[in-house]
């Protein structure tokens, strides 16, 4: 009777060991992983902009980024501050197309979510904020989430922040933002 009150103890025991993973707790401190932005980012834009109105009347243009004439590389380093488009698969502007309003917004997806961060930078340092003829934008952030860029520029005596966008893309993605470049 000893032995099999002893060998009950002993499955007992060894089953409660399997149960807690060998003896150490369970660890419920775990991250869900992020997930992609499944959306266009001409709809990517549109969601943020209901978060985030704005009150005068931009156009979202999806730029061309098989077209390399130098026009649409104008075009391209002008929206984006890259020089060329061998680090992204797809990109939108969303500005007015005549306006005495500094104001851009343009969201980039990267080929490697890894390099999402230099990408930003890239942007950041390329984009020109005096890009209209009698206005400039002070107020610029760049974020990032997987891979998906914003960057938005635009005059604080507008009434708008940078900020404002960027909360409100953390919205649309649902999920803590991988990055901010102020």
């Amino acid at each position: 009777m000893k032995k099999i009150i002893g060998l009950l103890l002993v499955l007992v025991m060894a089953l409660g060991m399997v149960a807690c993973k060998n003896g150490q707790p369970a660890d419920n401190t775990s991250v869900p992983a992020k997930t992609p932005l499944a959306d266009g980012l001409a709809t990517v834009i549109e969601k943020i902009t209901t978060e985030q109105p704005v009150e005068f009347a931009p156009m979202t243009l999806e730029l061309d980024l098989n077209d390399t004439s130098e026009d649409n590389l104008g075009t391209l380093k002008s929206n984006t501050g890259l020089d060329n488009a061998d680090q992204i698969k797809e990109a939108a502007v969303f500005e007015p197309m005549m306006s005495s309003i500094a104001f851009s917004m343009v969201l980039v997806r990267v080929n490697d979510a890894a390099e999402a961060e230099t990408v930003a930078e890239q942007m950041k340092a390329g984009i020109d904020p005096r890009k209209w003829i009698c206005v400039e934008a002070n107020d610029i952030l760049v974020a990032g989430y997987c891979d998906v860029i914003m960057f938005i520029m635009l005059d604080s005596s507008s009434g708008m922040t940078a900020q404002s966008f960027v909360d409100a893309f953390q919205t649309v993605c649902g999920a803590e933002l991988d990055f901010v470049l102020k």
